[in-house]
């Protein structure tokens, strides 16, 4: 099958690996003037421990917020990632953290619901202990790149695993244009795009699934972005009955071949006091199985945020799952999806639990 490949004004966010020649290429460090700058900030506010509605106005920083501006373009529309090294962790509480952590975010953009509960603050730990059917996040499992339903993603590390738990980043443009020189004919399935289950957090009278197809790769005003989450998207199909094709299994194996491939992404750990800031529309995220340390208060923890920002960037409306960014409060909704099942009942369509063939040496050799 002949596919004619879609053209783009995207090739700032076409990284490789071999396009930097060192972690520091990516990674905003703050001093430590900027982390008293930040610490100051956070004891200025009226309630430390509940930043949410903190505005950018009120993290006014002279020296760290022009650099955090422009961190924003690079996410915006340069590489469309930067890595923040340095937020305070020392002689700070957990809540001090979130504080600062809600402050650079302030200079990204504003903060969305990232569950039917109305969270702005979301927490990566592993909670399968006290939830059957956690998001897949909120679990140990190895994640395949994707990306998540916001305008950009943030993960900031209060505390790391004892194994594992890498984080891995590939451009979605990327994968895009090699799978155009490489192997076309797998791009037509991709353009038309899939069905996704929603998780049990739709809409009161919507259905469990998106109504129209959602397009993986998409163009919008010259603008390449993605869209994708291989596990909701065979849920969907699989709710809908409607199984996927083989050519739709081949391209998506042939994409996750792709992003996953070492030329192509970046595997790192986020040490303590790091903050990855993505812009999701053009760069996929993953990460390796964990193992935590066996003390319950050194649990693998990330703080997360979702964010959009006005004029951030045209998408298709499709990808917006709920007519918004994020997951709108709904009250008695709740994510539901058991996505081991899925993987076992269905490891064809699904590609199972994602194998990232990442080592921790590997990760650590990138820091």
């Amino acid at each position: 099958m002949n596919t004619t490949c879609l053209t783009h004004q995207s090739q700032s966010f076409a990284w490789k690996a071999a396009s930097f020649k060192s972690s520091a290429d990516y990674t905003l460090k703050l001093s430590d003037e900027e982390r008293t700058e930040l610490i100051a900030a956070v004891r200025a506010l009226p309630d430390p421990r509940s930043p949410q509605g903190s505005s950018a106005a009120q993290f006014a920083m002279q020296t760290l917020s022009p650099r955090l501006r422009a961190a924003y373009e690079d996410v915006r529309s340069g590489r469309g990632f930067v890595v923040l090294r340095g937020l305070p962790v020392d002689d700070v509480a957990l809540e001090e953290f979130i504080a600062a952590v809600w402050g650079i975010g302030a200079h990204f953009g504003n903060a969305l619901s990232q569950n039917t509960s109305g969270d702005l603050i979301g927490h990566v730990v592993d909670a399968t202990a006290e939830d059957a059917t956690p998001r897949m996040y909120r679990s140990n499992l190895e994640l395949r790149p994707h990306n998540d339903i916001t305008a950009m993603i943030s993960l900031a590390c209060w505390h790391k695993s004892e194994k594992g738990g890498a984080s891995v980043i590939v451009s979605a443009v990327t994968v895009h244009d090699e799978l155009c020189k490489q192997s076309p004919e797998t791009l037509a399935p991709l353009y038309r795009g899939f069905h996704y289950h929603q998780v049990g957090e739709e809409a009161p009278g919507e259905p469990p699934v998106t109504r129209n197809r959602v397009p993986l790769f998409a163009v919008r005003g010259g603008q390449l972005s993605s869209r994708y989450l291989r596990s909701n998207l065979v849920a969907g199909h699989r709710a809908m009955e409607i199984p996927l094709t083989d050519e739709e299994i081949a391209a998506l194996n042939r994409f996750d071949a792709v992003a996953t491939a070492p030329e192509n992404r970046l595997a790192f750990f986020l040490e303590r006091g790091d903050m990855l800031v993505v812009n999701n529309y053009t760069v996929m995220h993953a990460r390796t199985s964990f193992t935590n340390f066996p003390e319950p208060e050194r649990k693998r923890h990330l703080v997360r945020l979702w964010m959009d920002q006005e004029g951030f960037r045209d998408v298709p409306p499709e990808y917006l799952f709920h007519e918004v960014n994020g997951v709108p409060r709904r009250e008695g909704k709740t994510a539901s999806l058991n996505f081991r099942k899925l993987y076992a009942d269905d490891p064809v369509a699904s590609g199972g639990i994602a194998d990232l063939k990442v080592t921790d040496e590997m990760a650590a050799s990138n820091g």
